[in-house]
């Protein structure tokens, strides 16, 4: 409460202060909120300055103001945005109901109508600084769209006078473009990830689903981490439960899970392509060379490789089981339930 206290405190006096000696309008206020809340007391970062500009430009209403309400919304909420905009209104307030009534002794003053013309000369010094600096950051970013934005931006507003408005909408549009191109980009590619490790996993899983559980546990848990351990152990579960091939059902699911019903697509048909091509190409060369002693001598070698591979697959399972992804492997630890459960399935399993 105490710390609340004075974040407001020193919003109030900061706001009050920068309006009373900010000279040239709202953009003059923007870079001195700049120094301030950036570069001295670090409240916000340079980029969400940015952000912050953007919004105060954007909605209707003095910038100055705009700007206030926006740090101090995020500095204390509700608080802290009535703290921010009677802080910048103060001044300007007494300051301007004083001038208008001496409105006739200021307006022909040849010493304030220089002072005005000096002040003017160093509000444009104060803001090519910031302009510079801000730019700078942009410039660093080696982003060329963004610099493009900032230059035509420049254009615009300063060589053919475009209104403020439309450029603040313009460069927000091609923002919300560039976002969902690159959402647009980056699901076409979780497609072709999908779709090549589930390629993978249909095109070196010999023996069925069970010795498919090792590739789908590296692909899906280990290289991409869109699964858990936990969450795998479900899937197997599921794809136990339901009708349909492991291997299928595990595609369908985690493309789901990852990307819906396209993923699901992308996943499933990189699972059973593989299995489309080779699986007609050995049917044929079967039937035609399938008493060849060659043939029959691989296929024994490949079945306790699948044995083993299932046993390896099966143990892992049974670890995150019971003992859970995180538990050492230990007698203490041991999840005596799902034990039984397992004796019990497995008695069941091998008796009926």
């Amino acid at each position: 409460m105490e710390n609340r206290k004075k974040i407001l405190m020193k919003l109030f006096v900061s706001t009050l202060y920068l309006s009373a000696f900010t000279f040239g309008g709202g953009y003059v206020i923007v870079t001195l909120m700049k120094k301030k809340f950036v570069d001295e007391y670090h409240w916000i970062e340079e980029n969400e300055m940015l952000d912050l500009v953007a919004i105060a430009q954007s909605a209707p209403g003095p910038i100055a103001v705009n700007g206030a309400i926006v740090v101090g919304y995020k500095l204390a909420g509700m608080t802290g945005v009535v703290t921010a905009i009677i802080g910048t209104i103060i001044p300007p307030f007494l300051i301007i109901s004083l001038i208008s009534v001496c409105y006739n002794a200021f307006r022909d003053n040849f010493i304030v109508s220089q002072m005005l013309s000096g002040m003017q000369a160093g509000v444009g010094a104060v803001i090519a600084s910031v302009t510079y600096e801000m730019g700078a950051g942009i410039v660093h970013g080696k982003n060329a769209v963004s610099m493009c934005i900032m230059a035509a931006a420049f254009l615009a507003s300063c060589v053919f006078h475009v209104n403020v408005v439309f450029v603040v909408i313009a460069c927000g549009l091609i923002g919300a473009l560039r976002t969902l191109a690159a959402e647009r980009r980056a699901k076409k590619m979780i497609y072709l990830q999908l779709f090549l490790s589930f390629l993978q996993i249909g095109m070196f899983s010999f023996g069925g689903g069970y010795a498919a559980m090792p590739l789908i546990q590296g692909q899906v848990v280990t290289a991409h981490h869109w699964l858990s351990m936990e969450e795998f152990t479900d899937l197997i579960t599921i794809s136990q439960m339901t009708p349909g091939p492991i291997a299928i059902n595990s595609a369908t699911f985690v493309g789901t899970k990852i990307a819906g019903t396209g993923g699901a697509l992308a996943a499933t048909f990189g699972c059973i392509l593989p299995s489309c091509i080779i699986v007609t190409c050995i049917a044929r060369l079967y039937l035609k060379y399938r008493n060849l002693a060659l043939l029959q001598g691989i296929l024994n070698s490949l079945r306790p490789a699948v044995v083993a591979l299932i046993a390896s697959a099966g143990i892992s399972i049974l670890i995150t089981a019971f003992w859970g992804s995180q538990a050492a492997v230990a007698l203490a630890n041991t999840n005596w339930l799902l034990a039984a459960i397992f004796a019990v399935c497995v008695v069941l399993l091998q008796k009926f």
